[in-house]
């Protein structure tokens, strides 16, 4: 009954793990010294005409920019994807297909995306690097994470922290996007490189650990999130993790505390919700797991989680009996 409790710790990711970092990673500035990176989620938009417009003022003399790119990528990912193919050809470099990789990730296109990203995330001093030639695995990083291509620790020492850390963040991006592309080995590559290149971002670790418990390894998602982090949103999404790895491992009363200080900390979190329903019916509480997914439902209709718990209060109605 419990293959498909699995997805919600995709779902539960990508809408907390984002706001808990809500800072961005760069600002863009034409013409700047370093160039930016992107906020983790599309700002709002600041149009005044279409990113194809945008790209023919910058193709007339003003250059590109990546805020421009982030600037429309929520409200016309169509637009942007022209824009960052645009730029391509003006030599945008890992910048421009960065952008095109977000766009396509709005679009829906997950797969092409998730290999960009993940290519772009090798690309040592990045964003200077050449796009088309980025190299593979410095020395010490995960082998599964960093597969091809020479480059090794001769370029590792271009890179700065900033740099290691925009770096990450792709690394980050790439793993999200092949979770979305129901790829968890790909997904977990890309995290385990992202933390070699920051093994102190937490928000990685968070995703690291998510995908351990997708996989069926309960033990490494548990070692990810000892400590767990001290952000209030990250700390409620580990604590979920956490229960769902301790309760594959038949730890329930460890689980049970976790979703307990999940519920305490966020008590409308639909993953926490989900998550208490599947410890209620392991212990056999099929009333209170009954009224946990029917909380889950409520609370967010049309969310991925709603989907699971109308799947197991079906399974619930077909055998009230078994937990």
């Amino acid at each position: 009954m419990r293959a498909m409790q699995v997805g919600m710790m995709v779902m539960a990711l990508e809408s907390a793990g984002g706001s808990a970092r809500a800072t961005v990673v760069g600002a863009d500035a034409a013409g700047a010294t370093g160039t930016p990176h992107a906020p983790r989620s599309g700002g709002p938009s600041a149009r005044a005409g279409g990113a194809s417009q945008a790209g023919g003022r910058a193709a007339a003399g003003q250059e590109f920019s990546f805020a421009t790119c982030q600037s429309h990528l929520s409200d016309d990912p169509d637009g942007t994807r022209d824009y960052a193919d645009d730029w391509q050809e003006h030599g945008g470099g890992a910048e421009a297909e960065y952008c095109g990789a977000l766009a396509e990730m709005a679009l829906g296109d997950v797969g092409d995306a998730a290999a960009t990203l993940d290519r772009l995330s090798h690309i040592t001093h990045w964003p200077h690097g050449d796009a088309a030639h980025a190299p593979s695995q410095v020395a010490g990083a995960p082998a599964s994470a960093s597969a091809s291509a020479p480059g090794g620790a001769e370029d590792a020492r271009h890179d700065t922290p900033e740099s290691l850390r925009r770096r990450a963040h792709v690394a980050e991006e790439a793993a999200r996007a092949w979770q979305a592309n129901d790829s968890p080995r790909q997904a977990l590559d890309s995290a385990t490189y992202g933390l070699w290149l920051d093994p102190h971002d937490m928000t990685l670790r968070v995703i690291h650990a998510r995908i351990s418990v997708d996989m069926g390894m309960a033990q490494q998602a548990i070692s990810d999130l000892t400590p767990l982090p001290d952000d209030a949103t990250l700390r409620v999404d580990a604590l979920v993790t956490r229960a769902a790895a301790n309760r594959e491992l038949g730890q329930i009363d460890l689980a049970a505390t976790d979703i307990t200080a999940a519920l305490q900390q966020a008590p409308h979190n639909v993953a926490a919700e989900l998550e208490c329903g599947i410890l209620h019916e392991r212990q056999g509480k099929m009333e209170e797991a009954r009224a946990d997914w029917q909380q889950v439902i409520a609370l967010a209709p049309d969310s991925h989680e709603a989907d699971l718990a109308r799947q197991d209060l079906s399974l619930l109605e077909a055998d009230p009996a078994a937990p």
